[in-house]
């Protein structure tokens, strides 16, 4: 298998012009491994199967499980508002106040994405990110819909401190990657000059800096790193019922049915279909599968276990740019050469789909973005204004409220469809860019 593997990551990385890449591949018990590429085009550095690579989001499952073992503990439960355990004014005033951890995890807090601030290296610098929210207004109330959010996640990791006492890092290396195994999944940058480390490189291969995001962001992706190895143990704990590859027991049955049952569902499909405590849910050809993905500056990861084939993927990539359709690839050819499975095709626009652009004109927000959806001829289209900068793209009716923006850009190169969310008039009350949600404000 480690050959065949090994010839798909290289044609793979080939065609999407990624520098460096690993892929790991978990069926009936079999782990094989393959890599491709350099992980630091500057020195020249091979990609090695110890080569750690920035995971990004992908750690919002690590924070899940942490969660999720304190439930199991007893000293986290899953349905009481969160706010309990975390005094002072951290959250915003009002409903939410009334969000639990099971929101969180389920992508059902109402929370806004957040700013992608730098609170510092302290130990403190989760908390004081978490302040920052309460001047933030919510997308909705809590579970009143679907709004992936970094800043839930960092909660979440917030709650993860408090009843542990230790920090988000700590608890991570103590009570997830020591028990597991992972020897080579770390979080601080002390402890990187002890491994192999990829650097993030644009889509022309040149080496992107900086590399180090902010520590306060930590629970939800922006300081992990890893290896698809690494990955792949944590994605078959999750498959074999929460014990570990090792024996260990990381969680209760109960737990892990949690990260199989779907709590919402996705109005953008592209992105996932449904969403559980922690992984999303999608169907590839009629099979379940359980998983989550993550994009920072340094690097890329996707990682998905598949009850029904009992199998594990996880590729790593430091080409974030094309991390996603990258990992897209990989996964068809290696769920066709092994696993009898069919990757979904991408729908088609329909220019012959009738658009009420009545019910999506308007100005969609969040803590730092506006979208600005205005009428064209046979259409809408939106303006997308972040940080400085603009852009603005035809949306491309595919029907049911969804549709394809012209350029790629808007959803940050992720290959993801849009969506709305109408209220009970019709009209829509969210616009959704891809995972992430945007209030109506006018």
């Amino acid at each position: 298998m480690n050959e065949l593997l090994d010839g798909l990551l290289s044609e793979a990385a080939a065609r999407h012009g990624v520098t460096g890449a690993q892929l790991a591949v978990v069926v009936d018990g079999e782990r094989a491994q393959a890599t491709a590429g350099v992980a630091n085009a500057e020195l020249g550095t091979p990609v090695t199967g110890e080569t750690l690579f920035q995971i990004g989001s992908t750690t919002k499952l690590h924070t899940a499980v942490l969660v999720l073992g304190l439930a199991d503990a007893g000293l986290v439960d899953l349905d009481r508002p969160v706010a309990d355990r975390l005094p002072g004014p951290r959250l915003p005033p009002g409903p939410l106040r009334d969000v639990t951890p099971r929101h969180l995890l389920s992508m059902t807090s109402g929370l806004d994405n957040g700013p992608y601030a730098d609170t510092g290296r302290g130990d403190d610098c989760v908390a004081r990110y978490v302040d920052l929210l309460a001047d933030v207004p919510p997308v909705f109330e809590p579970g009143e819909g679907f709004g992936y959010s970094n800043a839930s996640t960092v909660v979440s990791g917030l709650l993860v401190e408090r009843v542990t006492g230790a920090t988000w890092d700590a608890a991570l290396r103590d009570r997830l990657a020591g028990p597991l195994g992972l020897g080579h999944t770390v979080s601080l940058p002390e402890e990187l000059p002890y491994h192999r480390v990829a650097v993030g490189h644009d889509a022309a291969g040149r080496v992107v800096r900086p590399w180090l995001l902010s520590r306060g962001l930590g629970p939800s992706g922006s300081t992990l790193c890893s290896t698809a190895a690494d990955l792949a143990v944590l994605g078959q704990t999750l498959l074999d019922g929460g014990v570990a590859p090792g024996g260990v027991r990381l969680l209760s049955a109960e737990a892990v049915e949690a990260t199989r049952t779907p709590h919402v569902e996705v109005e953008a499909r592209w992105f996932a279909e449904q969403w559980c405590a922690g992984p999303y849910r999608k169907v590839w050809d009629g099979v379940a599968v359980y998983g989550h993905g993550g994009t920072n500056l340094g690097g890329s990861s996707t990682l998905v276990w598949i009850p029904e084939r009992n199998a594990v993927l996880a590729v790593t990539t430091n080409t974030p740019s094309q991390g996603y359709p990258f990992a897209e690839e990989v996964f068809g050819a290696v769920c066709a050469e092994l696993l009898g499975l069919a990757l979904p095709v991408r729908e088609e626009p329909d220019a012959g789909l009738p658009v009420d652009a009545s019910l999506y004109t308007g100005v969609y927000e969040t803590c730092d973005t506006r979208y600005e959806v205005a009428e064209r001829p046979g259409g809408i289209a939106v303006t997308t204004t972040s940080g400085g900068g603009s852009l603005t793209c035809d949306l491309l009716p595919l029907g049911g409220h969804r549709f394809w923006p012209s350029d790629d850009r808007l959803g940050g190169m992720h290959r993801w469809d849009v969506a709305f969310v109408p209220g009970r008039d019709g009209r829509a009350v969210r616009f959704m860019n891809g995972a992430f949600a945007a209030r109506r404000t006018a």
